[in-house]
C-alpha cells in the first residue's frame, strides 16, 4: 500500500487511485448489491419466497449494523490539510452516486479526460428505467451533472453547478452502452460554462449546457492544459 499523501485538489472527478485490497472488496461488494437490485425489481417469485428474501435481508443488515461506517468528516477534514491516504480518496469518490465504483446505486457511470475532452460510458439496467426500454430522463440529467462537472479537472478552482439545461432529443435505451462527452466553452472569472452530450450508437439523444461556480476565487486554465486557452 502506498504511503502517498493527497490533498482534496489532488482528487479527478470520478477517478482514485490504484484500489487497495480493502477497496477493491468494497467494489466487489457495491457491484453484487447492484446486480441484486436488478434482480428484485418486479422478482416473479411466490410470497413465501419473498417472506424469506425479506427475512434474510434483515438478518443481513443487521449483521452489518455492528461495524458502522468510517467518519466522512474525518476523511475530508485529511484531504483537506493534505495528509489523506489513497484509502481516504477512495471512501471519498468510490461512494459517489452513478460514477462510485463501490456504489449500489451506481452503473458505474466511467469518465475520464481525452484532450480537451471529457469523456464517459456506462450501462443503464433495469434500475434506472424510465418510459419503457428507456433510461430515465432525470438520470442522464445527473449524469451529466457529473460529466459536465469533470470539466473543472482542467482547471483550478472548484464549485457547483449553477444552471443546467437539457434538451431530449432521442430515447436513450437501457442495456445498451452509452457515451458521453463535454467540453470547456468559456472561463469568466468565477463562471465555468460547459456543453455535454450523450450518444448511443453514433446518434446523439442529449444535448446540455451549464454553468458551475466557483467556491473561492476564480477559475484558471492549470499549466498542463495552458493550450485550452486558444479555444475558450
Amino acid at each position: 500500500m502506498s504511503d502517498q499523501r493527497y490533498h482534496f485538489r489532488d482528487i479527478l472527478v470520478g477517478e482514485t487511485p490504484t484500489p487497495s485490497p480493502r477497496a477493491q472488496l468494497h467494489r466487489e461488494l457495491g457491484q453484487e448489491l447492484v446486480g441484486l437490485t436488478e434482480q428484485v425489481l418486479r422478482l416473479d417469485a411466490p410470497d413465501d419466497k419473498l417472506h424469506e428474501y425479506i427475512e434474510h435481508i434483515r438478518q443481513l443488515r443487521a449483521d452489518l449494523a455492528q461495524y458502522g461506517q468510517r467518519d466522512y468528516n474525518g476523511i475530508l477534514q485529511r484531504l483537506l490539510a493534505g495528509e489523506g491516504s489513497a484509502d481516504d480518496v477512495t471512501d471519498l469518490v468510490d461512494f459517489e452516486i452513478l460514477t462510485g465504483k463501490a456504489s449500489a446505486m451506481s452503473p458505474p457511470l466511467e469518465l475520464w479526460l481525452d484532450g480537451d475532452r471529457v469523456r464517459g460510458r456506462a450501462t443503464f439496467g433495469l434500475a434506472f428505467q424510465g418510459p419503457p426500454g428507456r433510461v430515465h430522463g432525470g438520470v442522464l440529467s445527473l449524469a451529466l451533472d457529473m460529466l459536465m462537472a469533470k470539466t473543472q479537472d482542467f482547471v483550478r478552482q472548484i464549485g457547483m453547478t449553477g444552471t443546467l439545461n437539457i434538451r431530449y432529443l432521442a430515447g436513450t435505451p437501457i442495456n445498451t452502452p452509452v457515451e458521453f462527452e463535454a467540453r470547456l466553452v468559456t472561463l469568466e472569472r468565477r463562471k465555468l460554462r460547459c456543453e455535454g452530450s450523450v450518444w448511443v450508437n453514433g446518434q446523439q439523444t442529449v444535448a446540455a449546457e451549464g454553468i458551475w461556480i466557483s467556491a473561492h476565487g476564480d477559475y484558471a486554465l492549470k499549466p498542463e492544459f495552458a493550450e485550452l486557452a486558444d479555444h475558450l
